[in-house]
C-alpha cells in the first residue's frame, strides 16, 4: 500500500467557538466602556450648565445690590428692611443692607423682577458688617462704613454656587 498518493483531506479553515466568544467579548467590552464614556459626558454638560445658571443667578444680585446705596438716607443706623420696604417686592430695596437675610424663592433678576421660569432655584443673600482695615472681622451689623455680601445659589435642596464681595460706604 501506498501513502504517498492518498489525499489528505482537509476540512475548510474557518472561525472557532473560542475565537468567536473571545471576539464577542472585546466588542462587548469596548461598547460598554463607550456607553459609560458618553454617560460620564452627559453628566458633566448637565453640571455646568447648572453651575452656569447658578453663577449668573448669582451675578443677578450682585448686579442689583450695585445699584444700591451703602446705608437708607432716611434711617442710616436701621439694619434690614425700612417701614415701607417689602420682602417680597425687591424694587422697594433702597440699600444694600436691606437684602439681609433675604431668600428669593423664584430668584430675581438684576432689576429686582422675579424669575417665574426658575421656580425651584433660590438665592440666599447674607450682608454682614466686616472691619475696612480686616476684611475677614465681622463687626455687629451697621457700625462699619463696610460689608460683605454673599449670594448662594441652591438648585432644589443643593448649593450650586456662592458668589461674595463687598460694599463700603463712599460718604466723606
Amino acid at each position: 500500500m501506498d501513502f504517498r498518493n492518498t489525499k489528505i483531506r482537509r476540512s475548510p479553515r474557518g472561525f472557532t467557538l473560542i475565537e468567536t466568544a473571545l471576539t464577542v467579548t472585546i466588542v462587548g467590552v469596548a461598547i460598554v466602556a463607550m456607553c459609560q464614556l458618553l454617560t460620564a459626558g452627559t453628566v458633566a454638560n448637565m453640571e455646568s450648565a447648572e453651575l452656569t445658571t447658578g453663577m449668573t443667578l448669582a451675578r443677578n444680585v450682585r448686579e442689583f445690590a450695585l445699584k444700591l446705596g451703602y446705608a437708607d438716607p432716611t434711617t442710616p443706623t436701621v439694619w434690614g428692611l425700612d417701614a415701607g420696604e417689602s420682602a417680597s417686592n425687591p424694587k422697594s430695596y433702597d440699600d444694600v443692607n436691606d437684602m439681609a437675610g433675604q431668600t428669593f424663592n423664584a430668584p430675581i433678576d438684576s432689576s429686582g423682577n422675579r424669575l417665574t421660569n426658575f421656580s425651584d432655584w433660590s438665592q440666599v443673600v447674607t450682608v454682614t458688617s466686616i472691619s475696612p482695615d480686616q476684611m475677614t472681622l465681622s463687626l455687629p451689623n451697621g457700625t462699619s462704613p463696610a460689608c460683605r455680601i454673599t449670594v448662594d445659589v441652591f438648585h432644589k435642596t443643593t448649593r450650586v454656587s456662592t458668589l461674595t464681595w463687598f460694599a463700603f460706604d463712599g460718604t466723606p
